[in-house]
Parts: structure tokens; sequence; C-alpha cells
């Protein structure tokens, strides 16, 4: 990168008093230096002075209110739950650094924030804080804002911001994209106090928003799989037209381009479409006016998991039944919910060693036992599939198994998941209310995942359910009957939790009446040739590409390997291998030994991938100057002026 360059991406703090100068001249109307102000923010400028925005504001607009804040933090449901890993390690990489991490809203509302407390407490003086807008017409030139404005990475320090009361702040942020059609779903943003100023912040905030796309990336993959699952189950001669929770089309079968033929609807005008009123709120039916004009209520037909709604089905009727051309007569087709287990299925737990031999055995036994069970382990081990098992072995296996993960999900939104909320309850409440998971699970199993997280304002409500078998929805006053089986999880100890005062000890003994502690990859790695076999599988056919062989040296190796993301961890580096390697065969250098390097990527912003390319460089030469020391005065952090130092570690 050259000097030139460098400036166009970059602030220049040893030029803020020449950048405030030409801040002052450009508010009164004179020539701005080109060599002191980068052209990304005298855009930005120009467009606040040409929108009216007051220079000299202090802060952003009063927050929205709680009930609109839940709204909106429920609306974006899908960017929060894809962030949750990101959040949680950044809370703890930032918690001394003088930064905060922003998650944010494509209207620059601000839906989240974790990070260094005493940061996070200094940015509510100027309303750098949930709910609060951050657009760039409302605040001005700063990153969430001039971010959502260029549609790409950015960096604003000080002086550069467009209103006076910002300039005390730095700020770096970079937009989120959807993985299906590219638009922008939200900003990551990482902002501190000016002194916190570090350029390799911005490759900080690329990175992760990277990792935010992949893991979107993943969960549209395996919703589209399960809406095509129900698809496959649905038996019709007429077609079917699937659609995911946005009306984004799917899937066309053959027989319904026979069905709109004979119609008179244009086969093309269907495929790669977008039905807007199939993204509204579950439907009993849709409301014809605000259908296209081929497509009736009666065959619309929901997809519901859990339930929330992952789509929707369009069942055509049978063409023999239409009028050559006509639009009028059609068969009546009755609308269906499908249930609750859409697409899942007990998952399958592979390998024949004495130890898991033994776990799973265990868990039959607890399972013929109705009373709630407590798995534990690390991050990866398949507690999900364990409690599963638990449920199709139990007595309450023809009633649904409903799955929660407690971790990372703001308070709010948590309970209304768990707890649901009838019509009315608050500002921007479904119609028809939502059914909670406590409620979607009775006469099966309710599994909370990562029950250690649950904030602990909200665990005596669980525990009133658990006691007296009520739950009160959000907003109503009568309470409504459950009856299910808790199995629950977590990689935590609770017991130090609750010594802690994290976690209660009432719901330590409520949650923790039986428990199974399931092992880690390591202690059964004479299973990983199973698992190989078993994913490589299920990667080949999920994804349509041949079946691969592992040779016995890759074998060998990914049984040596320590596994820290155990299970989890094995099945994406078979799926990127299965994926990426051309060959039939994988030796070790096509396996887990180079299985960084075939991480799918999303497209990115060319900047993003000059700025991780450039911060791997710095890093590498960093540490090689410090002889692989991290922290202390002489170690590599300290040498990139990353603050915080002595606590960093990777994200």
């Amino acid at each position: 990168m050259t000097p030139k360059e460098a400036f166009a991406t970059f602030p220049r703090p040893e030029r803020e008093r020449q950048v405030m100068a030409a801040w002052e001249r450009f508010l009164l109307g004179r020539e701005v230096p080109t060599d002191i102000v980068r052209d990304v923010i005298e855009g930005s400028w120009q467009r606040c002075q040409s929108s009216g925005v007051a220079p000299g504001r202090s802060q952003a607009a009063v927050p929205l209110s709680d009930g609109d804040l839940h709204t909106l933090q429920v609306n974006h449901r899908d960017l929060l739950e894809a962030s949750m890993s990101i959040a949680q390690e950044a809370g703890d990489f930032l918690s001394e650094s003088g930064t905060m991490m922003i998650l944010a809203d494509p209207a620059g509302v601000i839906l989240e924030t974790v990070g260094d407390p005493g940061t996070i407490e200094a940015a509510k003086v100027i309303r750098l804080e949930t709910g609060a807008t951050w657009a760039e017409l409302d605040c001005g030139t700063n990153a969430i804002g001039t971010a959502l404005s260029i549609q790409g990475p950015v960096q604003v320090h000080g002086a550069e911001h467009f209103c006076s009361g910002i300039k005390p702040w730095t700020c770096s942020a970079t937009v989120i994209r959807d993985p299906v059609d590219g638009g922008v779903l939200g900003v990551l943003d990482v902002s501190g106090q000016r002194d916190s100023f570090s350029r390799h912040v911005l490759s900080l905030a690329v990175i992760a928003a990277g990792r935010i796309e992949g893991e979107l990336a993943r969960r549209e993959t395996e919703l589209r799989h399960r809406l095509l699952q129900a698809g496959l189950s649905r038996n019709t001669t007429g077609g079917l037209i699937v659609f995911d929770r946005k009306g984004r089309l799917v899937e066309v079968d053959a027989h319904a381009g026979r069905s709109l033929r004979a119609m008179g609807v244009p086969f093309e005008a269907t495929p790669g479409g977008k039905v807007d009123a199939l993204a509204t709120g579950l439907m009993g039916h849709a409301a014809s006016a605000r259908l296209p004009e081929w497509l009736r209520a009666e065959w619309v037909e929901p997809v519901v998991h859990n339930g929330e709604r992952l789509g929707t089905m369009v069942v055509l009727p049978e063409p023999l039944r239409w009028g050559r051309g006509s639009r009028g007569a059609y068969s009546r087709v009755a609308p269906r919910v499908s249930g609750s287990d859409v697409g899942g299925g007990t998952d399958q737990i592979v390998g024949t060693s004495p130890l898991l031999r033994q776990v799973q055995e265990k868990a039959k036994l607890l399972a013929e036992v109705d009373v709630p069970v407590l798995l534990l382990g690390e991050t990866g081990v398949g507690k999900e599939r364990f409690a599963r098992l638990i449920h199709e072995s139990g007595r309450r296996k023809a009633g649904p198994f409903v799955a929660l993960n407690c971790g990372g999900l703001p308070r709010d939104l948590l309970s209304s998941e768990l707890f649901g909320y009838v019509e009315g309850a608050f500002t921007g409440a479904r119609r028809s209310g939502m059914i909670g998971k406590i409620e979607a699970a009775s006469g099966g199993t309710l599994f909370l995942d990562e029950i250690g997280e649950m904030p602990l304002e909200l665990q005596p409500y669980l525990l009133r359910v658990l006691e007296g078998g009520e739950i009160y929805p959000l907003g109503d006053a009568k309470p409504r009957k459950v009856e299910f089986r808790l199995v629950a999880a977590t990689n935590k100890d609770l017991r130090e939790e609750v010594n802690a005062r994290r976690f209660r000890m009432d719901l330590f003994y409520r949650v923790s009446v039986t428990s199974l502690r399931i092992p880690a990859l390591r202690d059964h790695s004479e299973d990983v040739p199973s698992l190989v076999e078993y994913f490589s599988r299920g990667a080949s056919q999920h994804h349509g590409v041949p079946l691969k062989r592992f040779e016995p040296d890759a074998l060998s190796a990914l049984q040596r390997h320590a596994w820290p993301g155990n299970v989890r961890e094995l099945q994406n580096v078979i799926e990127r291998s299965v994926i990426v390697c051309e060959t039939e065969t994988l030796s070790v250098d096509e396996s887990w030994l180079r299985r960084e390097s075939h991480k799918a990527q999303l497209p990115v912003h060319p900047l993003a991938e000059e700025l991780v390319a450039r911060e791997r460089q710095m890093i590498e030469a960093a540490l090689a100057g410090s002889k692989g020391r991290v922290s202390g005065p002489s170690g590599a952090a300290a040498k990139l002026g990353i603050p915080g130092s002595s606590r960093v570690t990777a994200i």
C-alpha cells in the first residue's frame, strides 16, 4: 500500500489540528485542503451539510423506548443470533481495552453493545447506546452512519467527525451483508475515546463482520435445507413453490411450471422473484389484496418449526382442474402448518468406542425417568444430539422437541423467546402474539442450551414454571398450563456460577436432578474415522459433490489432533475439505493441516481484503520482532499500539 493509499484508507492522528482547521474552513464555505482531509470524510461532510445536520450537535437523539427497542431486536433476531459468539468473545477481548463493539441495524439504530464497561458508560454521554440512531444524517460523520452511506469499511477519528460533540471519539465500522442477496443487514462498529485509536481496529471490525456473515450463511443454508425437506414430504401433483421467511424464492419444482402455464402465468415471471406478502408474520391465510394476482390465499402453507416461521410453501392445485387460461377455477387446498420437527429428526450419534457407548446407554436409562437432565461438556461435543436421544428414548417422544440457546441473546429477547407474548403486549408485537418455546414444548421436551448464560433476572421465572407447571406470556394475566420434560446443557461449572451468585442455587437443583457428562472428542479419538466417513457422506449428498475418500495418513492425523472445538469443529473441517478439494482422495496436506485456508469465503469489499492481508503481515512482523511475546512493554501488542495489550487474544 502506497503512502497515498494509506492516507485514503486511514486517519492521520498527528494531523488532528490541521483536520480541525479544515473542518472550520469547510463550515465557512472555504476550500478544504485535499492533502489534509480524506475524500471519504469530505464526501460525508458535504452530505451532512446538504442535509442540514447541525455541526454543533453533541449527542444522538433520545434512544427508543424499551418496548420499541425490544420490537427492533425481535425483527433483527437473525442478525443478533449470528453475532452471538462474536459478542461473547469481544466482551472479554475488549473488557480492558478502552473500546466497545457495537451492532446496529441498516438504519443505524444500535441493537447491542459489548466491551469495556467504562467506555460503555462514557458513551452514554453522547448517547452511543442501545436504541439510539447513528445514521449519518442524524449524527453527522461517524463510522456507523458513514459505513452505511458508502456501504463499506471506514474509520473516523477525532476531528473528522462532522458534529463537534462527537470529535472526542474514534470509531471503525463496516457493513454486514445478507449472504443470499447481498443486501445490508447491519453494521459492526468498534468505538472508543480518541486516545484509544489504532489502525488495526478497522481490521478487527472487518474480520468480525466476516465471521458474522459466515454464520448467517451457515444458518441460511440450514434453513433452506429444512424448507426443502418439508417440500419433499409434501405430496402434490399440482406443483410446489417454496419461499423463505423474507418472501424470496427458494425452489420451484417441475410440476409447478406446468401448473403456472396452465393458469396463464409466465413461468419466467416467478423464479428469482420475491413475494412481499409472504415475508409477513405467521399466516393462516394470505390477504388476497396483497398477493400477486395469480396466487390464491388457499394455496399458502406456512412452514413452522419450534413455533417459528421458517418460510412458506405454495401448493398449486392439479392443473387438470383448471380451464385453459382460466384464473378463476381452482381446487381448494386446505392450509396446514408443518409440525415442529420439520427437517429435524434424531441427530445420529456416530461412534462405537466403549466410552461413547457407555454414555449413550446412560442417556437411554435417564430417558426412562421423566425428570430434568443436565448435560455437561465442552463446546461442540454434541449435547443437542444427546438431548434428542433422551427425547426419542423417553415417553414424550411423540411430542415436540424444542430447542433454544440461552447464550448471547438480550434479556428481553430471550424472555419473549421463552415465554411468548399476547397481541398488543408491546408496540410492534405480532397481531396474533407469539407462542414461547416453553409452551411450544408442552407435551414434549424443551432443550435449553447454554443455560448458564441465562440472565439472573430471568431465572426466577423459569423456576416458577418448573415448580408450578404454569406460564404467563408477556401481557397476559391468565396462566397457561404446560407440561414438558426439561433437558438443559452447559459448558460451565454451574456450582462455581452459584458461588459467584451468577446462577440461582434453587434453579441449579431443579435443572440438575440428574446429569450426564458428554466426553470431549479427544477422549474417544477412535471414533474419528467413523465420524469422518459420516460427515463426508453427508456433505457430499448435501452439496451435490462426489464422495471423497480420506487416506490412512489423513485419518491418522485427524485422530492425533486435539480438536478443541470437538465434534462440531471436525464436522466443519470435513465439510470444507469435501467442498473445496477437487481430488477424489484426500491426504494430510488436503485435510485438517490446511483447514484454515479452506474456509468458505463470502464476497467482501476489496478494501477489506487489503486490510486483512496487511493486518496479518504486520502482526507476523511484530511477533517476529518481539520473539513471540504478545503482552508486556516490548510485546507484539505494544509494538502494534493495541490498547489493553495485556489481555490480547484472538477473535
